[in-house]
């Protein structure tokens, strides 16, 4: 609501789920501005695949893939293991410096890591070659209790799998 309500700019670009856009579409009426609706579809199909029991990261990782967990200490302690087993990783959560993310992102787009390492703020409208998305946990602390995720929370970061041009599909894993 801050970023709709509180910017200052003559334009105001907005990306929502198809539940949240009666909602959006009120706040800026009550603000008494005008609105365009744009909608997007995604132009390549995103697939479950269940991995298996004995997951490893030497065997399973793969280059392209975004290990999603819900937690700064998680994402390092991932990234860490992931160095160990001799695999490269950027790492993006929410409360890293922003030159400091775009940093890791560069570093996976030019292939100098195979991986990313990543809480929810890659679904943040982060545009990463990434083919297939893991969900290593599925449940986050939300800054009042641990609760399993919404399932926009899951579609929105599954969407980062499969960028056109690039893959063929988006896998999404857990």
């Amino acid at each position: 609501v801050k970023a709709i309500m509180g910017v200052l700019s003559r334009e105001v670009h907005l990306c929502t789920a198809p539940e949240g856009l009666n909602l959006i579409k009120q706040i800026i009426n009550d603000c008494g501005d005008d609105y365009e609706v744009i909608e997007h579809k995604r132009t390549t199909p995103l697939t479950y695949s269940l991995l298996s029991q004995d997951f490893n990261f030497k065997t399973d990782v793969k280059k392209g893939d975004a290990l999603v967990v819900f937690s700064r200490k998680s994402v390092l302690m991932l990234a860490a293991e992931l160095e160990r087993e001799g695999i490269k990783a950027s790492v993006i959560y929410g409360a890293l410096p922003y030159d400091t993310r775009k940093m890791q992102m560069e570093r996976f787009i030019k292939g100098e890591t195979e991986v990313v390492v990543a809480t929810d703020a890659i679904g943040m409208g982060l545009n990463l070659p990434i083919k297939r998305i893991i969900f290593m946990e599925v449940e986050k602390f939300d800054g009042e209790t641990k609760r399993i995720l919404y399932r926009s929370e899951i579609k929105q970061i599954a969407g980062r799998a499969g960028r056109r041009g690039i893959y063929d599909e988006g896998i999404v894993s857990s």
